[in-house]
């Protein structure tokens, strides 16, 4: 009987604690080519992270880089697993970057990334913690419709 007993223990522990999951693998292409000059491109891409109402952080039109600091953002950016059954998740955050390179008079590269972070508080514990989390692709492929939809106007 103890035995059976120490083996529902642990099984409810393992049920209770246990059910956190990784995020998915993915393939996620961050990387466009874009047949407009370079202004044209640099102009589309600040006004897209405006439409999307992620602030700036950093600009430097010289080197073509664009950078946010950690905001909040919609979930469906991101995949950061599952928390096991009893902990709670907060907020999740990103941090996005845009770098436009000039690849000839009339074409452009854009590279896009992102970081994701997701807080949270474990079962029994007021303390936040912090895991990391991948991009769905979802933010990219917005990212990228909404600039070429500024240049085909």
């Amino acid at each position: 009987m103890k035995k059976v007993l120490s083996v529902l223990t642990v099984l409810t522990c393992l049920l209770l604690f246990g059910c956190g999951a990784a995020p998915k693998l993915r393939t996620i292409v961050n990387s466009f080519s874009i047949e407009a000059d370079f202004e044209t491109v640099w102009v589309a891409v600040i006004e897209t992270f405006s439409d999307m109402q992620f602030p700036i952080d950093n600009m430097e039109k010289d080197s073509g880089l664009i950078t946010t600091d950690w905001i909040s953002f919609p979930d469906r950016y991101a995949d950061c697993g599952k928390l096991g059954i009893l902990d709670t998740a907060l907020e999740t955050n990103g941090k996005f970057n845009a770098f436009l390179k000039r690849v000839t008079e009339n074409s452009c590269e854009l590279r896009v990334n992102c970081s994701f972070q997701l807080t949270y508080t474990a079962y029994g514990s007021e303390r936040e913690h912090r895991k990391g989390c991948v991009s769905t692709g979802e933010w990219e492929a917005d990212f990228y419709k909404l600039i070429l939809s500024k240049i085909d106007r």
